[in-house]
């Protein structure tokens, strides 16, 4: 079900998964409709507060078929679900 669908339902478990920085939030989909960071924001706000008792988040740190590395969404610090990673360049 989408995060959409779901508006003013709530489960015993909700499982919110891609939550990746370019997936969740879709930067793809915000650049071609004219969508902004704050609707995405909410929407986060929306899957996370669908579950009554368990709540599991789930993202890939890397793809082996692509090949690709992923980072958590910033949402998920912004939450302080996870502590922001400090790099050489900060």
């Amino acid at each position: 079900m989408s995060v959409h669908a779901s508006k003013g339902l709530e489960f015993n478990e909700v499982y919110i998964v891609d939550l990746m920085d370019g997936r969740f939030p879709n930067r793809k989909l915000m650049s071609k409709n004219g969508g902004d960071i704050e609707e995405e924001r909410r929407l986060f706000y929306v899957a996370l507060t669908r579950a009554r008792d368990i709540l599991y988040l789930s993202y890939a740190k890397y793809d082996r078929v692509k090949k690709i590395d992923y980072i958590h969404t910033p949402f998920l610090v912004e939450a302080g679900m996870i502590k922001e990673v400090a790099t050489a360049e900060s």
